[in-house]
């Protein structure tokens, strides 16, 4: 009876113990496949990423990447702006993400900011009890952080940005987790290699197609682009502006001030011509004191009004106020419009030359429409 009893017993703990195995066995297969699926994306990251040489598209692929790895509600990019040495919103993904674009942080300010000062990634598990967390996202975009886990993202030993995951997505507000930043940070140490690669390349491709002095595209990437907008206009028939503008008394500038004044000036110049175009016009140097506008989808009517437009902004600019010396100074526009004066870009910025120079022959400070 009583060996019976013990059999009994015996034989009652076993399913447990074949639960609790079965659990642990399961438990490590889930561990296998998470592991195997983040060396997977890890491997995919280190090779695509690499063949990237265009700094976006090598956001656009992390950012696809890496929701898969850790599952939250929002995703963020932030770059370091070197010359502001301000953090700046560059990709994001998730609830209210279209509102971030013109946000931007102080070195040191907020969760982001802490992390590119600190070059040391963080989890914040409750942002009401964090002393340097910015609730001024917040306030702009009408989201609600819970929690954040933010990681700096380092290309050989410098910060150049921040990554963040807002609010852990799971039952009863789970927080962010050290496997979590285990996992991301993993990710994003080829990722911030590949970037950052891709900006040098970018940056490098720039300086052969970009003014020293002015910072305005140059000649060279005025043929290519002026190449490429008439395909455009002609593929979706609408036209397209070429604007030849030469400054009035400039010669007089340098003369009488000196080249580093002339420098600046042209300096002056270029602001003016960038702050007066749309984002899709190209404003090149084309030499000396001489700038061309390309105006995509505008008419000779419509490049008059923004010839004259940056004609008076040229005219009435306080040149005495920021450079100390008083001249007046103008400039002389030519204007020639795809179709009507050519199709071919070495005709149109010539024949916008010529209607330059018929306003620079006669009245000067004016704009002349080529015939």
């Amino acid at each position: 009876m009583t060996r019976g009893t013990k059999k009994s017993g015996k034989n009652l703990s076993s399913p447990p113990r074949c639960e609790k195995l079965l659990m642990k066995v399961n438990s490590l297969q889930e561990e296998l496949h998470s592991k195997s699926e983040q060396l997977r994306i890890l491997s995919e990251v280190v090779r695509t990423a690499n063949s990237l040489l265009d700094p976006d598209a090598v956001i656009t692929f992390v950012m696809e990447r890496i929701q898969h790895l850790v599952d939250g509600q929002a995703w963020s990019l932030l770059l370091m702006d070197e010359e502001t040495k301000e953090l700046f919103f560059k990709a994001a993904l998730g609830e209210k993400s279209e509102q971030l674009n013109e946000i931007r942080m102080k070195w040191g300010e907020g969760v982001a900011g802490r992390v590119a000062e600190t070059a040391q990634p963080m989890i914040i598990d409750d942002v009401t009890k964090c002393s340097f967390f910015n609730p001024d996202v917040d306030a702009i975009t009408k989201f609600k952080t819970r929690n954040i886990l933010a990681v700096p993202l380092k290309a050989r030993g410098k910060v150049i940005g921040v990554f963040e995951i807002i609010n852990k997505n799971g039952k009863n507000n789970p927080s962010f987790s050290e496997k979590d930043l285990e996992t991301v940070s993993l990710f994003l140490e080829p990722a911030a290699i590949a970037l950052e690669n891709a900006m040098l390349f970018q940056k490098t491709k720039e300086l052969t197609l970009i003014d020293d002095l002015t910072h305005l595209y140059n000649t060279r990437y005025l043929y290519q682009s002026l190449k490429i907008e008439i395909s455009r206009a002609k593929r979706y028939n609408y036209p397209l502006a070429v604007v030849f503008l030469d400054l009035d008394g400039f010669k007089a500038v340098n003369d009488t001030y000196g080249h580093l004044i002339g420098s600046s000036t042209l300096k002056i110049i270029a602001k003016i011509l960038k702050n007066g175009i749309r984002n899709v016009d190209i404003a090149s140097r084309y030499g000396g004191d001489e700038f061309t506008l390309i105006l995509p989808n505008t008419d000779g009517e419509g490049a008059k009004i923004v010839s004259d437009r940056l004609r008076k902004n040229i005219e009435n600019y306080p040149y005495e106020k920021e450079l100390g010396v008083k001249f007046k100074l103008s400039a002389s526009f030519g204007i020639a419009v795809f179709p009507d004066n050519g199709d071919k870009e070495e005709i149109l910025i010539q024949k916008a030359d010529k209607a330059m120079y018929k306003v620079k022959e006669t009245t000067k400070n004016a704009v002349s429409l080529s015939d």
